[in-house]
């Protein structure tokens, strides 16, 4: 991280305010409180934040372009947490030596960063696959991990896929969880690849996946159908937490899972928690 983690920390009096929100309840006087809390400690909309956010895991926080960056920075127990408790307990629960997380639409690597301080508390062996596309959001992961210490963790620069491709980012403006991959000229040789889960995978040694998140900007069923398609079934994760949306209850990518023999463990306000039988 350049320059080191702590260059744009904040005041010695916000920084101890910051950190005190892991106390609040969660309940909706928590969240109120964590949501003026934030406005209180955050600065200009493309300043940078140094935060500890999860026990040894360090971030440098830009809250004004990025909203799971925002939300972390405050009440970071709030994020995502059914979705990372399960997580968590699928960690605690295997046998497996190292247990393998794969992190599809990293972002600034959140998901993994949990995963790597829930695996150091519990004394478990881990190893990440952490797959974000965008450069100027894999620059931010690729920072986070070096400043958590994180080297159980490896970056692949390419995008899932059902089938092999190349693709370019979309930015949405400002918030760069919703880029998105669009499909390029494959001859041009510009952007960056798009490959299927099992040659990623391949790429980078994994024979097996225990545990995935998948959160791709409306390419999910797309990856995930090509990994029932082509992926030896080694690589599909006994646990899934996949994008599902707020409409619904039963989206096409959870039926989709359900079709290749998961069941529903879980349903959050976005996401859905897959178990495979």
């Amino acid at each position: 991280m350049v320059p080191p983690f702590g260059t744009h920390g904040l005041s010695a009096p916000m920084e101890r305010l910051r950190a005190a929100t892991v106390h609040l309840p969660g309940n909706r006087i928590g969240r109120a409180l964590s949501s003026l809390i934030r406005r209180l400690v955050s600065r200009g909309p493309d300043d940078p934040i140094d935060a500890e956010i999860f026990p040894g895991i360090r971030t440098r926080l830009r809250p004004g372009t990025n909203r799971c960056e925002k939300r972390v920075l405050t009440g970071a127990q709030f994020y995502d947490h059914q979705e990372r408790a399960a997580l968590a307990a699928a960690l605690q629960a295997s046998d497996s030596k190292p247990f393998v997380f794969a992190d599809l639409g990293a972002n600034v690597g959140l998901y993994s960063l949990w995963m790597v301080a829930r695996a150091r508390a519990a004394g478990r062996d881990l190893q990440v696959l952490a797959v974000e596309p965008d450069p100027v959001t894999r620059s931010r992961l690729l920072a986070n991990l070096a400043a958590s210490g994180a080297d159980n963790v490896e970056v692949a620069p390419v995008a899932v896929g059902a089938e092999a491709g190349r693709g370019t980012i979309v930015e949405h403006g400002n918030n760069r969880g919703e880029n998105q991959v669009a499909a390029s000229d494959p001859s041009g040789g510009e952007g960056f690849e798009i490959l299927p889960l099992d040659q990623i995978c391949a790429r980078h040694g994994l024979t097996r996946i225990d545990a995935m998140k998948v959160d791709l900007e409306g390419h999910d069923e797309a990856a995930l159908r090509g990994m029932f398609e082509t992926a030896p079934e080694a690589l599909w994760p006994r646990m899934l937490v996949v994008e599902a949306g707020k409409g619904e209850a039963s989206p096409p990518v959870v039926r989709l899972c359900e079709a290749n023999g998961y069941a529903v463990a879980g349903r959050t306000r976005l996401n859905a928690i897959m178990q495979r039988h």
